[in-house]
């Protein structure tokens, strides 16, 4: 056990003074994992309302049949409700997308880098209003793309200043793959180190 946590201390010192100038982490979309969250704990909210869908379905089934369903009518039932809650599930994940891009520049500088996009077809499936679509366009058309910003590295954290009153942390794997970072205290995104 002292040897893993010495080896542990001594990759976060060699880390701590390694120089991250060139480096470049990557995700083509951080809001699927936000995303994908959201939906788990909708999900979770939503067994009851799934429970209530297959019963009005099966009750559906027996007004226009005149009969109850037999075991693979229900199975099939079951199947249809739950492929609609993955294909909303789904479309949800993919309505908008924030690709991040991470540069350390030099020693102490790095470019941060955001592409984000909504899709209206998705948003319009979803039931969102034609005027509430455009004014999230709006939003998006407005956001920096880029921004730049210091750091400082110590163990296996940056403490980031975009000279903004928040101050980012992120977290840098062990063995440098990985760049982590936090949207807000529940939400989590990972970058992977593209060069």
């Amino acid at each position: 056990m002292k040897l893993l946590v010495a080896a542990l201390l001594l990759t976060m010192n060699c880390l701590g003074q390694t120089n991250l100038t060139g480096r470049v982490y990557h995700n083509p979309n951080i809001m699927k994992d936000m995303i994908k969250q959201e939906v788990k704990d909708f999900d979770k909210k939503m067994a009851e309302g799934m429970a209530e869908a297959k019963k009005k379905a099966f009750e559906k089934f027996e007004k226009e049949k005149g009969r109850k369903p037999n075991a693979q009518e229900m199975a099939d039932i079951d199947k249809a409700v739950n492929e609609a809650l993955t294909k909303a599930n789904d479309m949800m994940e993919n309505a908008m997308k924030t690709a991040v891009t991470v540069e350390f520049t030099d020693a102490t500088h790095l470019v941060v880098k955001m592409d984000m996009s909504v899709d209206d077809a998705i948003l319009k499936a979803a039931g969102v209003s034609w005027l509430k679509r455009k004014a999230m366009k709006a939003g998006l058309a407005l956001a920096p793309k880029s921004q730049k910003g210091t750091y400082v590295v110590k163990g296996n954290q940056l403490y980031i200043d975009d000279g903004s009153d928040e101050k980012d942390t992120m977290t840098v794997s062990a063995d440098g793959k990985y760049l982590y970072g936090k949207m807000d205290k529940k939400t989590k995104f990972t970058l992977t180190r593209s060069k």
